[in-house]
């Protein structure tokens, strides 16, 4: 085994490897130092930027350990970035693509298997990214987010408000076709954004939403109104960053991907049927935020959060609370996903 410093003729060579060799992207770099008297605070200082971590919450201890509830079977299930419990049968879990499918949702039951397919008939999926489930006006909703915009330059983000039907009306037919009730398009205030977290704060008849790849992530706020397609587009407002999401460390930002670089991008949000408690994803964290009687969520996801630590989901874009609000789940891209369960202890 090699060690990881060799040391000739004064000069230090020094070879970092992440711990793990399963990563799919490895840092491999050298780093050359004179070790005369003049370099060493120089090394010091080195060092301690490798070394140094970000300030990261304390782990929650509200949550019982991951459980692994179900894979998905659907093979065309391979790439969810949007996921929600059903309001009308408990449950049932409504999933969506990424990017590149048609626009449809899938209702999947308690064994994993696929139960039906919605058809959405009056809208488009460029790039479907979030789904949110929620009651309003004694009415239970699905709301569908084509906010995706990886290279932040779109002007027509577009959110979709879809009645939920009963998912045992697939008993009868495995296919089903409906119409969006509502369309609100909009643009943030700032310029065009990237976006896989989406919320609905129901009391004040607002969307939230975060962005994906600023740092911090920023909080955006759009009124819950729908828009006719002679109407200008709504304005998304810039409210507050989440600076309680940790930052890459300076080693995680040399490794490319989602383990490295993008461990802090924001890909999922979901706020509680009861309105008390975030759930913001990333690559690397689920972040969770409580909200006290009379605080906003503004003044909530400002503050600091605690945090579960995402193990074994390569690419976890998809969380959702489910319809009692005890359990969080989230899901992952790939073939047959699993779904992960965190009960409250």
């Amino acid at each position: 085994m090699e060690a990881p410093f060799n040391t000739i003729s004064g000069i230090a060579k020094y070879k970092a490897r992440p711990a793990s060799r399963g990563l799919a992207s490895t840092l491999h770099f050298t780093i050359l130092v004179d070790l005369s008297a003049n370099f060493l605070p120089f090394l010091a200082a080195l060092t301690l930027a490798f070394t140094a971590c970000s300030t990261l919450p304390p782990i929650s201890q509200a949550y019982e350990p991951a459980e692994t509830v179900l894979h998905i079977q659907d093979k065309r299930l391979s790439e969810i970035s949007g996921m929600g419990c059903s309001l009308r049968q408990p449950g049932v879990l409504w999933v969506h693509n990424d990017s590149g499918d048609k626009p449809r949702l899938f209702a999947i039951g308690p064994d994993g298997e696929t139960m039906g397919v919605l058809e959405v008939t009056n809208v488009g999926a460029r790039d479907w990214e979030e789904m949110v489930m929620f009651e309003m006006d004694e009415k239970k909703f699905m709301l569908i987010a084509d906010v995706g915009d990886n290279g932040s330059v779109r002007q027509d983000t577009i959110i979709y408000i879809i009645e939920e039907p009963d998912p045992a009306e697939f008993a009868q037919n495995q296919t089903q076709q409906i119409e969006a009730c509502a369309v609100i398009r909009f643009r943030y205030e700032d310029g065009p954004r990237d976006c896989e977290g989406v919320a609905v704060d129901v009391p004040n008849r607002e969307i939230l939403l975060i962005s994906k790849r600023t740092e911090p992530p920023v909080l955006y706020r759009l009124p819950l109104t729908p828009t006719r397609d002679d109407d200008p587009p709504l304005v998304a407002k810039r409210s507050v960053p989440l600076t309680g999401v940790a930052p890459p460390t300076a080693v995680e930002r040399a490794i490319p991907g989602r383990l490295g670089e993008y461990r802090s991008n924001v890909t999922g949000f979901d706020i509680s049927p009861d309105n008390k408690m975030a759930a913001v994803l990333t690559y690397g964290n689920v972040y969770l935020y409580n909200r006290v009687e009379g605080a906003t969520w503004e003044n909530t996801l400002a503050g600091t959060p605690t945090r579960i630590s995402v193990k074994g989901l390569p690419q976890s874009e998809s969380i959702c609370f489910d319809e009692g609000g005890a359990t969080l789940l989230l899901s992952t891209e790939a073939d047959q996903p699993p779904l992960i369960r965190y009960r409250l202890r």
